[in-house]
């Protein structure tokens, strides 16, 4: 019987999981090649690894790490974090940490990055140690990377946005939208009438998307004017945040609010007036997003949306491991919900 072109003679059924055997055999090359080109590549042709590799691609292989160093008891929780100089993210893995090693589960984090590529990459070797369960700090971007998570059959929360896109399995987290609504209206409400926008860079944030169509909204209801050079995207440091206050004030001299999305942002804008001998709020108002420990210490305290991340990193491993143990009755969309904390600052 001819094979069929195009699938190196077999086709992958739905959740079946290739090995090195069905790779080589695709390319036509011995089962220890395959395992050479993934853990000793140099000592491969270029051209034979170029198949390979290709070949693996196509498959959507994901190779077994765990076969490869040790076998594991499958009692391990695997996560996908962005960089943890976000103190957010940080309170959300330590809260994760804490509920896995009360449930008796290890945790395995690889960091990524908010572009596909970064995304892709990260779950695969995230799957390569065939986690029991899978946490994602934002939602899927990638459609391969989704196929991967499919296919593996393992749970999967997404610590994310909670509304306008259907998981990929489970959600934990807020409606990023409503949070930044409700803090723009409450700058409004207290009088203030020229409102900046600062956030770190939000291409592949869906978080910082809706924060920032959130704060449209706001100005919009309220009729106020939304020029696009009153938002400002900078690295989450203290220094980024100065140096939009800087960017903005000096674009418009009358604005009279600014909110961040970042209590980190906002802690460097309002140590850049005291530089300044800028009165906060009378100069300018600041507020900011997360109430990490600093906002109730700093002079003048810190007005933010106060948003509970290390219940969600918490809540995200007890979904999991409540599936796992059979539980047909798990939410698909959690919300923890979230409070504006005015404070002195706006």
């Amino acid at each position: 019987m001819a094979e069929k072109p195009g699938n190196g003679g077999g086709d992958k059924k739905p959740g079946e999981r290739l090995g090195v055997r069905e790779i080589a055999r695709r390319v036509g090359v011995a089962p220890m090649t395959v395992s050479r080109v993934l853990s000793n590549p140099d000592m491969v042709s270029a051209e034979t690894r170029a198949k390979v590799l290709q070949a693996i691609e196509e498959a959507g292989f994901v190779p077994n790490r765990l076969a490869s160093s040790m076998r594991g008891n499958g009692r391990m929780i695997g996560t996908v974090v962005p960089p943890l100089i976000n103190s957010g993210i940080a309170e959300q893995v330590q809260g994760m940490s804490d509920e896995c090693h009360e449930g008796g589960y290890s945790m395995l984090l690889v960091q990524g990055e908010f572009t596909q590529e970064a995304e892709e990459q990260a779950i695969r070797t995230l799957l390569g140690w065939r986690p029991a369960g899978m946490i994602l700090q934002s939602f899927v971007q990638s459609e391969t990377a989704r196929a991967l998570l499919l296919s593996s059959g393992a749970p999967v929360v997404e610590i994310s946005e909670i509304k306008g896109r259907k998981p990929l399995d489970m959600v934990v987290g807020v409606s990023n939208f409503e949070t930044a609504y409700a803090m723009t209206m409450h700058l409004a409400a207290k009088g203030y009438k020229r409102i900046g926008f600062v956030s770190t860079p939000i291409h592949g944030n869906d978080r910082l998307q809706q924060r920032r169509t959130g704060y449209h909204a706001a100005l919009a209801e309220l009729g106020f004017d939304n020029f696009g050079d009153m938002e400002v995207e900078v690295p989450i440091t203290a220094q980024g945040g100065a140096e939009a206050l800087v960017t903005l004030t000096e674009r418009h001299a009358d604005i009279d609010a600014i909110f961040f999305s970042s209590d980190t942002l906002a802690v460097g804008a309002i140590q850049e007036c005291h530089r300044r001998r800028w009165p906060v709020p009378e100069r300018i108002a600041i507020a900011g997003y997360g109430d990490m420990d600093l906002a109730a210490q700093l002079v003048p305290s810190l007005t933010t949306v106060k948003v509970n991340r290390y219940e969600m990193g918490r809540r995200a491993v007890r979904q999991l491991l409540a599936r796992l143990s059979g539980d047909a009755k798990v939410p698909t969309i959690t919300s923890l919900g979230f409070e504006i904390v005015d404070r002195e600052s706006a």
